[in-house]
């Protein structure tokens, strides 16, 4: 299990807590119900970062904690992780043959028709989709019947929880709601970015303060801009962010 660092000093009367600085890591694990990412997920998040980052920059603490610390995850972070895994999808198909039914609004199926050259009616038909009461439609046949055994035959405009896949399922697995999505290819490697994301600020708040200030005063504008902003605005915004922020170190 991962658990935030204890550092302790000697005095007089023994070894007792030393105080130190919050640093951004702390702020997230000390937030009033945080519980840590633990168990044989964090430990193989752990590792797939650890590969990932030159461990010779980064102490091993700080990445240790950066992985408990994913119990807690910021609104840019949680925005990020959707913006990312539009990038890293591998389209391997396990969210279109799984038993879990999808909900279309009547617009989304309207341009499905148009995109695959086909009457509105004929994909109701096809796909045999039910009105639900909110006017959206559920489409219950597996698996999907937008894949054709090998891949989404409408990746490109794909509903809208597709496109959340598997950011949704992983926001509820952290939260105890469900379990984890370990059979998505890249349940992991969204982790495992912001798990190196917050080492990475950690080195920054330690060696270089000013910058994390600057940082900290971006984060500050990131959500209120990113309110305004298309999908594909974001997307484009917090991949150029994150990127940026990683060159720094």
């Amino acid at each position: 299990m991962f658990h935030s660092s204890i550092i302790l000093k000697n005095n007089n009367q023994g070894i007792e807590p030393m105080k130190e600085q919050s640093s951004p890591l702390m702020k997230i694990m000390q937030t009033k119900g945080f519980k840590p990412f633990s168990g044989p997920d964090a430990i193989r998040v752990y590792q797939k970062a650890k590969t990932r980052l030159n461990m010779e920059n980064i102490r091993e603490d700080d990445l240790l904690n950066a992985v408990s610390s994913l119990g807690g995850l910021l609104e840019t972070e949680i925005a990020l992780m959707y913006a990312l895994q539009d990038q890293i999808c591998t389209n391997c198909g396990n969210c279109c043959t799984d038993n879990k039914p999808i909900r279309v609004p009547k617009t989304e199926l309207k341009q499905i028709a148009e995109y695959r050259k086909t009457s509105y009616k004929q994909i109701k038909k096809e796909t045999r989709a039910r009105p639900r009461k909110d006017g959206s439609f559920s489409i219950r046949r597996r698996p999907c019947p937008f894949h054709d055994g090998n891949l989404c035959t409408i990746y490109e405009i794909r509903p809208a929880q597709c496109r959340s896949y598997p950011v949704n399922i992983l926001l509820k697995s952290l939260g105890g709601k469900t379990k984890y999505p370990e059979y998505c290819d890249i349940s992991d490697e969204l982790l495992v970015e912001i798990a190196i994301k917050r080492s990475l600020e950690e080195k920054i708040h330690r060696e270089n303060p000013d910058l994390m200030k600057e940082l900290a005063k971006k984060k500050k504008t990131d959500l209120q801009r990113l309110d305004g902003m298309t999908q594909d605005q974001r997307l484009t915004y917090l991949t150029q962010r994150y990127q940026n922020t990683m060159n720094m170190v």
